[in-house]
């Protein structure tokens, strides 16, 4: 067999430097990945940092979500005989200061994130909301949450023109090549009246993208989404309530993983590489 000569070498070098020229360095893109449920067999929502119950769409190895970060906003711990109801400003902490059960977190921010803030209403936490793990697996805690009203609209969602209000439950500014997978749970308040028929993403280079629709039942969902290629841009959560229904809404844990994907000039490198095993292979072959 003819090795491969210099006319063909060029031209498939040539096919790999054009694909990783096409693979935009830079573009932002938010997807909705799916819902985990919290009822169920396995209430994966709640045991979220449980690695023995499956999930659906962790990242990894580890079969666990908030790998890279992770805010538990305000628990208290399991048969508790506390409640929580306090103000929270704009551009809030999520609860990380507070001077009892504050907010659990990852202690330090994503090497990915600036910053993360919450939007203006209330933290609560009462005996009937729902149980989740902490972040060790293991201990139990009634989990609280950050409740924001929902009131800014009508606006357009999935359901139909005018049909939906919102409110910012949190903004944060991301910068980090490859994905960025963000898990938001809601309706863990126990009442679903205090829950999103839809849970959003918006930045202004990608608009809105919203969740599947949600069951305002009173029992835990986590919506996951994927952002790619965050480059310096704030991305604002908001959960929406379709019109007539709105009232205020609850979010009680946001956690984040990333995954990485080459760089175009990385897939440039890895078709040379196969070319150069190509050409070795036919060579040894003649």
């Amino acid at each position: 067999m003819r090795a491969i000569n210099a006319r063909s070498i060029a031209a498939l070098l040539a096919t790999a430097f054009a694909v990783a020229a096409s693979t935009p360095c830079h573009a932002v893109t938010i997807s909705y990945v799916g819902t985990e449920p919290g009822v169920g067999p396995n209430f994966a929502t709640q045991n979220w940092s449980n690695s023995a119950v499956p999930k659906a769409y962790a990242t990894g190895t580890s079969n666990t979500y908030g790998k890279n970060g992770y805010w538990q906003i305000r628990p208290i711990p399991y048969a508790p005989s506390s409640t929580i109801y306090s103000a929270a400003a704009a551009a809030n902490d999520l609860g990380t200061s507070a001077g009892s059960f504050p907010t659990l977190w990852s202690g330090t921010l994503p090497a990915f994130m600036s910053s993360i803030t919450g939007g203006a209403g209330d933290f609560v936490n009462f005996n009937s909301y729902a149980i989740y793990r902490g972040p060790d697996g293991s201990a139990l805690y009634t989990q609280g949450g950050l409740s924001v009203p929902v009131n800014q609209g009508p606006y357009n969602t999935p359901s139909g023109a005018n049909t939906g209000y919102f409110g910012l439950s949190a903004d944060m500014v991301l910068n980090f090549s490859g994905t960025v997978r963000v898990g938001i749970a809601v309706d863990s308040v126990a009442d679903g009246t205090y829950a999103p028929n839809y849970v959003s993403i918006y930045s202004n280079s990608t608009g809105t993208v919203y969740s599947s629709v949600l069951t305002r039942d009173g029992t835990p969902d986590m919506a996951v989404f994927d952002i790619v290629n965050p480059a310096g841009e704030t991305f604002s959560v908001a959960q929406w309530q379709l019109a007539g229904t709105q009232s205020a809404s609850a979010m009680s844990l946001v956690t984040f993983d990333t995954i990485v994907v080459p760089e175009p000039s990385s897939v440039a490198l890895i078709a040379i590489g196969g070319v150069a095993v190509a050409a070795g292979l036919r060579r040894r072959r003649r």
